[in-house]
């Protein structure tokens, strides 16, 4: 039996997403070869490489399923004289400096005078007019009637750059529609919303609200970007200082996110409302499920919370989990929902770090331990300067995890943005202690803002705390050599670097277990 079942299947799965995802071939070819080996497999009696071959394409063909278009689908319709649309706003309002955006499901369009049915989806961008203070985008739920054309998204503009296209594409969109006017947008009416959406929307803009209302415009938006895992709000010079100093991730939800979501509200269920301990990880789930939708459903976030919820559903029926294979469980069951996340940046990224984390960073801390590097070492019998151990103990845990995940994803992100922060370390290690509590700020600030005293103690709290990390990563942001501008690997070369450091990393746990065996003995 083996230890990580799941590391086969999701690969084999992958496999048939790639074969023709990237490779292009034709759906009957590959399934003929894959139902060839599958017949020799089972001739060789090598059954469990006869179930890889099924796997395989169970992939191929989810894939050409989830990609293939119906034949009235809105994107035929773009150069055929459409002048208007009626659909169903199916999204949350993504709120920009000067505009909305949002997915409309379309349910027919206009040509010449006539309504025509449709399907499919329309990546609608809707402009604020001028002077305008009355002006209220649609909500979710609306069914519009817009008078606009429709049009195909732009490709890259150079080869590597980001596709605006092919990003929306991996969500099944192939048009766009813009709105300049008001008077293009009708509201036919507003349809029952799925009421958990409803519920996670009214979340996220009490929270977004509330930290507007009562912190700075820069603060606000990085305290917003930690707790709704977005940078949308984020001023270009700030996004651009994160950038150069590898700290975006910290705006990402992520597993971090959801960890203190389960110790916070772990703690309140078991301690102020006194619930078993099943309904404590029943509950812990719904948070967590919410939580995704109240940020978004992106990769990074919907890993952590399948992995989070198969941990607590471990737990609850007293199973241990294996770290590394509630990761590729969490990678099946996003990429049997959408199969094209697999080309998707933020999902290999993610991915990348959290493998690097279990394999990677065990690896740094054995050496650390080895070569006797403890900052916090002299602090330990000093009741005076516990705070001082703390500090250096969360900035030297943060150093490690950060150097352990940029192993992990250095090639993609050569590959994708080009660039290798010089000063990501140092930054990360300097403000990896105040990530939980501006992320607590933001949960809380909806609850007590309205508190007198109480409301303004937070809201000043997490105003100076976000200063200092905001004036660490401005300050090394700014540095002329703060990033170093790399050329693309191409595929060969980032397929080349994991393959060294699987085989570096083998080495190193035989090592290991090398000597653990040898202590024993």
């Amino acid at each position: 039996m083996l230890k990580r079942p799941l590391f086969p299947v999701t690969i084999a799965f992958v496999i048939g997403i790639l074969f023709t995802g990237v490779f292009h071939v034709p759906v009957y070819v590959a399934l003929g070869g894959f139902g060839f080996g599958f017949a020799c497999a089972i001739a060789w009696k090598k059954y469990p490489l006869a179930l890889i071959f099924v796997i395989a394409s169970i992939g191929l063909l989810r894939y050409d399923s989830y990609m293939t278009l119906s034949v009235d689908d809105v994107s035929h319709f773009t150069n055929t004289g459409v002048t208007g649309v009626i659909g169903r706003v199916i999204s949350d309002i993504d709120q920009r400096e000067d505009r909305v955006m949002f997915t409309l499901a379309v349910r027919s369009v206009r040509i010449n005078g006539r309504s025509v049915p449709a399907t499919g989806r329309l990546m609608t961008t809707y402009y604020m007019p001028d002077n305008d203070l009355d002006w209220n985008p649609p909500d979710y739920g609306d069914v519009l009637a817009v008078g606009s054309r429709i049009s195909s998204p732009s490709g890259a503009s150079n080869p590597g750059a980001f596709s605006w296209k092919d990003y929306l594409s991996r969500q099944r969109i192939h048009a766009v529609m813009y709105i300049q006017n008001p008077r293009q947008v009708k509201v036919i009416r507003n349809e029952s919303p799925n009421p958990l959406l409803s519920a996670a929307m009214w979340i996220k803009r009490g929270l977004s609200d509330s930290i507007a209302r009562s912190m700075p415009r820069d603060e606000g938006a990085v305290v917003a970007g930690m707790a709704l895992g977005t940078y949308t709000t984020l001023p270009d010079r700030l996004m651009d200082n994160f950038t150069r100093t590898g700290t975006l991730h910290l705006l990402a939800a992520s597993g971090f996110n959801c960890a203190v979501l389960v110790v916070v509200f772990g703690f309140l269920l078991r301690n102020c409302l006194k619930l078993e301990k099943r309904h404590v990880h029943l509950a812990l789930i719904f948070i967590l499920i919410l939580y995704m939708f109240v940020v978004g459903a992106k990769p990074s976030i919907v890993r952590a919370t399948i992995m989070a919820t198969l941990l607590l559903l471990g737990a609850l029926i007293n199973r241990p989990s294996d770290t590394l294979n509630l990761l590729f469980a969490a990678a099946l069951i996003i990429l049997a929902i959408n199969p094209a996340d697999i080309f998707d940046v933020g999902f290999q990224l993610s991915f990348a770090a959290v493998m690097a984390l279990i394999l990677v960073l065990p690896v740094i801390e054995h050496t650390s331990r080895q070569w006797k590097i403890d900052p916090g070492a002299r602090y330990r019998t000093d009741a005076k300067t516990k705070a001082a151990r703390l500090v250096l103990n969360e900035g030297w845990q943060g150093l490690l995890a950060t150097i352990a995940a940029t192993i992990g994803t250095l090639p993609l992100s050569a590959q994708y943005f080009n660039q290798f922060s010089l000063v990501s370390f140092l930054v990360n290690a300097i403000v990896a202690a105040t990530v939980l509590p501006i992320f607590t700020v933001g949960l809380l600030l909806p609850v007590f803002s309205p508190v007198p005293v109480l409301g303004d103690i937070l809201s000043f709290t997490g105003t100076m705390i976000t200063r200092f990390a905001l004036s660490t990563i401005n300050w090394f942001g700014e540095l002329p050599s703060a990033c170093l501008y790399v050329t693309s690997p191409g595929a060969l070369g980032v397929v080349g670097y994991y393959i060294v450091l699987a085989a570096g990393l083998y080495y190193a746990y035989s090592r290991i277990n090398s000597a653990k065996r040898t202590t024993r003995s």
